[in-house]
């Protein structure tokens, strides 16, 4: 086995989560960071990105060769860093969220061509609670109404988060039911709650990390299970795992489940 570091690009280095990859990485021997990849807007307020105590320089370009492409940017920028993977033949891992329906279709497309991992959240505790939520709620069944409650800092830019719209559809699929039975929100009268519907509501508050509660509620008893992130460490190491993954593996479309499963 190579003891080579593995070469990362970094895209969306500049955000919050960049930041914290690209700092797990310097720290770690078995990761070099080769491109750091930022927007122009960023570039244009600073030329480097300070990862620990070193100031590293940053590019909107991919000039610099990589064995694996991390982004952390937004659902239009990961369709821009799509291209230049695909063109390249370089594995991504995508944890930016918010893509709509086509986005996700040109991110299928690609990954017949590419290694891809896309995650809404790399941390084990939620893969843990994905894992078991479809079995809670159907063992509990129809009587048992379902909420989710997500809350993050007043930055993030997407509502819900991409990890409570996986939690749906995990839920909804243990149901056989569709995104046609979430409501996001209410307000006003709303009448008394139909049978089977999930209720996903967003939370924008401070500097809250990220916090994902799953609440199931019937004949005289509720249920309710809580994942807190503490650090966005815990997301970045997440990541950096599913990039030394997935170099490994032929093209296909992965998701974090497959990372942990060491398939």
């Amino acid at each position: 086995m190579s003891t080579e570091p593995i070469r990362l690009a970094i895209a969306g280095a500049a955000g919050r989560m960049g930041r914290a990859v690209l700092e797990c990485a310097a720290a770690n021997d078995r990761f070099r960071a080769t491109a750091v990849l930022v927007s122009n807007e960023d570039l244009a307020r600073s030329g480097t990105i300070r990862a620990g105590d070193v100031d590293i320089p940053a590019a909107t370009s991919l000039n610099d060769p990589c064995d694996v492409l991390i982004d952390f940017t937004t659902a239009s920028g990961t369709m821009t860093w799509l291209k230049v993977c695909r063109a390249r033949h370089i594995p991504m891992v995508i944890g930016a969220t918010g893509h709509t329906e086509e986005q996700v279709a040109a991110i299928a497309s690609a990954a017949n061509e590419i290694p891809i991992v896309k995650a809404s959240n790399f941390s084990v505790g939620i893969q843990a609670m994905r894992a078991h939520i479809g079995a809670i709620v159907k063992q509990l069944g129809a009587d048992y109404d379902v909420e989710i409650v997500e809350t993050h800092h007043r930055y993030k830019v997407d509502a819900p988060s991409g990890t409570a719209l996986s939690l749906v559809d995990d839920i909804a699929h243990a149901l056989n039911r569709t995104r046609d039975d979430v409501i996001f929100g209410r307000a006003g009268r709303t009448g008394t709650r139909p049978q089977g519907q999930i209720g996903v509501h967003a939370v924008r508050m401070g500097e809250v990390v990220g916090r994902h509660e799953f609440h199931i509620s019937g004949p005289g008893e509720t249920l309710s299970i809580t994942h807190t992130a503490h650090t966005r460490k815990t997301f970045a190491a997440g990541a950096l795992r599913a990039a030394a993954w997935i170099i490994r593996h032929a093209p296909g479309l992965y998701a974090m489940k497959d990372v942990l499963g060491g398939g």
